[in-house]
């Protein structure tokens, strides 16, 4: 099956962002301790969320459901899937969805009744919905999710990779359905439910697709993890959308394209600036720096005013900050409007880490690179510099 001409792009894309974030955690101890934190609580919300879905919900098998069974392990054997997945039906209060998930090894397919309800006896919409999920097994895009969750919080980057997705497995559901049409009103059930799913009128539901061609409904589709589904169905059907009718009309929808886009890239930089400070790492738009002889002075006058704020904390019977992210936020609090510390030599924060009532603040030194041996240290166990 051919994938979405953009999802490759997208997914080369989201490895290049994900490393590279990666590369920054593992540079930062704190930082990658804060994200592995994150990583095992989304874990573990993943394991309770299986526990239940194979506790509560009803596994197809040759025992249970055996027909829905027999025609799942069917399309499995046609996309060339090595085995069958576990697949299950589920009651969601009244949710039209369907979806594919993985644990461990084990590929899961879990397909929520009033979905299946909606679908009726029109087995190729059924289909439609069951050749979705599978194509998402088939097409790998469960592989590989937790260490591609890091190019998230670059904005619209990992939206945008899921809704290419989105639009290759429609296609293996149209190929599942093996019939275009019952495949179509799979989507039109999805947008309507069951009772007016098969009455709508899919020209016109495709039409309005005109009402996100402004710049804001742009920006707020590519926020979204799922293309619309007006746009879902001239994937499937070209001969729906209407063509711009005047050369102007399609000036109007570059230039809309590229509001959507200096948008975009605001976002982001306002996003990367504001949340990398969590993370330990302080983004800085004097990048290169350009250390010299004062730099080495510069990072003492820093170093002790940061310790002044420290000590004074400590004589005022204050806990220490448990992390750099706190001591900045300190600093602000007793310096409103002053610029924060920033070490020349890296062009980010002071690094810092504490134990008790002892702390330890430190620069990059020369070379740039954390705990190398020219690092300027300050260590209040010793109350002595190192690195001089």
């Amino acid at each position: 099956m051919q994938r979405w001409p953009t999802e490759r792009p997208l997914f080369i894309l989201n490895v290049l962002a994900s490393g590279g974030i990666w590369v920054l955690f593992i540079r930062s101890p704190q930082s990658l301790m804060y994200f592995g934190m994150v990583f095992a609580l989304m874990g573990l919300m993943n394991l309770a969320f299986i526990a239940y879905i194979r506790g509560s919900a009803v596994r197809l098998g040759s025992d249970q459901f055996a027909e829905l069974h027999g025609r799942v392990a069917e399309l499995a054997r046609q996309m060339g899937l090595p085995r069958t997945p576990e697949v299950y039906v589920m009651q969601q209060d009244g949710a039209l969805n369907a979806f594919a998930t993985r644990f461990l090894r084990s590929h899961m397919v879990v397909l929520l009744s009033d979905l299946l309800e909606a679908c009726g006896d029109n087995h190729a919409a059924r289909d439609m919905i069951i050749g979705h999920e599978l194509g998402h097994i088939r097409a790998g895009h469960l592989l590989g999710r937790w260490l591609l969750l890091p190019a998230s919080f670059v904005p619209f980057l990992g939206s945008a990779l899921s809704r290419a997705r989105e639009y290759t497995c429609d296609r293996y559901g149209c190929a599942a359905a093996t019939d275009r049409d019952g495949a179509l009103l799979g989507l039109a059930i999805l947008s309507a439910g069951g009772r007016y799913g098969p009455l709508v009128n899919r020209a016109a539901l495709a039409q309005q697709r005109c009402n996100l061609r402004s710049g804001w409904m742009l920006v707020g589709e590519w926020l979204g993890s799922h293309p619309p589904l007006s746009k879902r169905l001239i994937a499937l059907a070209p001969e729906l959308e209407i063509p711009l009718r005047e050369p102007a009309q399609s000036a109007m929808r570059w230039l809309r394209s590229a509001f959507a886009l200096v948008v975009v890239m605001i976002v982001g930089v306002v996003a990367v600036y504001a949340y990398l400070p969590r993370f330990g790492v302080q983004p800085s738009f004097d990048w290169p720096p350009h250390p010299g002889p004062e730099a080495t002075q510069q990072v003492h006058r820093d170093i002790d005013r940061l310790k002044a704020l420290l000590e004074a904390d400590l004589d005022n019977g204050r806990s220490l900050p448990w992390d750099v992210w706190e001591l900045y936020r300190r600093w602000t609090e007793v310096h409103p409007g002053e610029a924060e510390p920033t070490d020349p030599f890296s062009g980010y924060w002071y690094d810092y880490d504490s134990r008790g009532d002892a702390y330890r603040i430190w620069s990059t030194g020369p070379d740039g690179d954390n705990r190398t041996k020219d690092d300027i240290v300050f260590d209040s166990r010793t109350s002595a510099d190192r690195g001089k």
